[in-house]
């Protein structure tokens, strides 16, 4: 019996040992490899706005900046009101104003305001629009995933996984549009451009 705890150990630990020599993934492997699977479910999953392309799609996105992956000070609003959004396709969808996100670019104090939609549809939501809109990137702003508990102080905002709505790629799609709130005043040359 005892041997066969030793074994067992030896083998954990040489596991353990084994593991910790890999070799970590860089951010730039890490955004680069998001990338790709990003291309990857848009020419291959039935799912994809581009599902009955002919032709292999590649996705623009602005070279990675890792000074615009920012550390945002969470400030959760208490009892958040409704905010009605227009979407591209001229509908109305309510959501509820959940935080605001503080944070600063380039020295310059910036907020984001995050939405949380109704019990059809879960999760937070935030949708911004920066001085490249309707020039390098899409008019309509572009979308980030977020996931934080109301107990959180700090979130990560990382602009270079700022992507398109798909209404970019299809008018069959109908996207909430960013708020007043979230227009930012600065250009964010990270993430998604135009698709054409």
């Amino acid at each position: 019996m005892i041997l066969k705890n030793v074994l067992v150990l030896l083998v954990v630990s040489l596991c353990w040992a084994c593991e910790s020599k890999q070799p970590t993934m860089t951010y730039d492997e890490f955004i680069t490899k998001d990338r790709e699977e990003t291309t990857q479910f848009m020419n291959e999953s039935p799912d994809s706005p581009f599902a009955s392309a002919d032709s292999t799609i590649r996705l623009n996105y602005y070279p990675i900046n890792e000074k615009l992956k920012v550390l945002a000070s969470v400030e959760i609003i208490s009892n958040g009101s409704e905010l009605t959004l227009g979407t591209s396709a001229g509908e109305l969808r309510v959501y509820i104003q959940y935080a605001y996100l503080k944070f600063v670019i380039e020295d310059q104090p910036q907020q984001l305001l995050v939405l949380k939609g109704d019990e059809k549809e879960d999760g937070l939501f935030l949708a911004f629009t920066d001085l490249t809109s309707d020039e390098t990137t899409y008019g309509g702003g572009r979308y980030l995933n977020l996931n934080f508990s109301d107990k959180a102080k700090k979130v990560t905002l990382d602009f270079n996984l700022a992507y398109n709505p798909y209404c970019e790629y299809s008018a069959t799609y109908s996207c909430p549009l960013p708020p007043v709130e979230n227009q930012l005043p600065i250009a964010i040359e990270a993430g998604e451009k135009l698709y054409n």
